[in-house]
């Protein structure tokens, strides 16, 4: 008979709150911790509500997940599975007493063709493990946003190429996605030796952007292509019928990933990344003296700071104002640096 542990917070049990149910294979109890498996799972939540990363919505709320159990309704083993039993309801509303929006639209899914420089050869990225590929075929399952690699048979081989990639011919990607029947497309080119990842993200009628991401090494490039990832799906999601938790403009250059304007205004994390301290207090000064912008909080470290904005200003107007300001060069979305 399986054995069976069953620990009930009762104070939290109601007939009508709405709890989601997570199960935790456990490997080696002995060197399980129940309570950190508890608040990763919080956390997991909290992504998936949001399709924000939790280091995210940390740094524009800080105390956000404390007290984390009150949000657990039960927990307990069954077998080798640790059961945890959510309160949906008052985590929802502790994200938007902090100002993090819920997201209720319908997840938009992506193909993810890749490439990557190796010397002075660029090569295609196929079914082999690939450490950027692997991060956001993972972050797919954080978020629950639908990723697709494609097969990269016969047919895709001949149907697009890394100089056709890196030439930005649209007609090859978009020709060579068509028989997977995905509207959103993600192209990746690679540079290790260089630091620095592009992408390129295409709609079905071969509009698309392109942005650079630096990183000094794949997992730092990985993690910053995952928050703008999930920034652009849920800006096109807004697009779509909401449904229950459980498209792009003309590119302007090829470094520029604009947010679109008719994102929705509210409270935005603006990374800065700088030299000479006296600068960013210029900026600082700048975005006080901006209209309909109030600097909520600000994190100032050795050669960053981040600031949290309240405004009524779009995502897209928000950048803008931002980028308006003398020397500082946009890398993507909310996240600039100070020269």
């Amino acid at each position: 008979m399986t054995a069976r542990f069953f620990f009930v917070i009762t104070c939290l049990l109601s007939s009508t709150v709405k709890a989601l149910e997570y199960r935790i294979e456990v490997e080696e109890p002995s060197l399980f911790n129940v309570e950190e498996a508890i608040v990763n799972t919080i956390h997991g939540a909290a992504e998936r509500l949001t399709g924000i990363p939790e280091t995210q919505m940390v740094s524009a709320a800080p105390d956000l997940f404390s007290l984390s159990e009150a949000l657990v309704n039960s927990y307990g083993y069954d077998g080798d599975t640790l059961i945890v039993d959510i309160d949906v309801d008052g985590l929802k509303s502790r994200l938007e007493t902090a100002g993090i929006a819920l997201w209720e639209s319908e997840r938009p899914e992506f193909l993810i063709w890749a490439t990557e420089e190796r010397g002075l050869e660029r090569v295609m990225v196929g079914q082999e493990s690939n450490l950027i590929i692997d991060r956001l075929m993972a972050a797919s399952e954080r978020f629950g946003v639908p990723m697709q690699r494609p097969l990269m048979d016969l047919e895709d081989t001949l149907a697009l190429s890394p100089a056709e990639i890196w030439g930005e011919f649209a007609g090859a990607v978009t020709n060579a996605s068509a028989r997977y029947g995905i509207a959103n497309i993600l192209v990746i080119g690679d540079r290790p030796e260089r630091q620095m990842l592009k992408y390129w993200l295409f709609e079905s009628n071969g509009e698309y952007r392109a942005g650079e991401i630096t990183g000094v090494d794949a997992n730092a490039r990985a993690y910053a292509l995952i928050e703008v990832i999930m920034q652009y799906a849920r800006s096109i999601s807004e697009t779509m019928e909401p449904v229950q938790v459980g498209l792009l403009e003309k590119r302007e250059s090829l470094t520029s990933f604009r947010p679109r304007e008719d994102n929705v205004a509210g409270q935005w994390t603006l990374r800065v990344e700088y030299r000479d301290v006296i600068r960013l207090m210029d900026l600082i000064d700048h975005l006080e003296a901006s209209e309909g912008v109030t600097i909520e909080a600000t994190e100032i470290r050795s050669t960053e700071a981040s600031m949290v904005l309240n405004t009524g200003l779009s995502l897209g107007a928000t950048d803008d104002l931002v980028s308006s300001f003398e020397s500082i060069q946009f890398i993507s979305p909310l996240v600039y640096s100070l020269k």
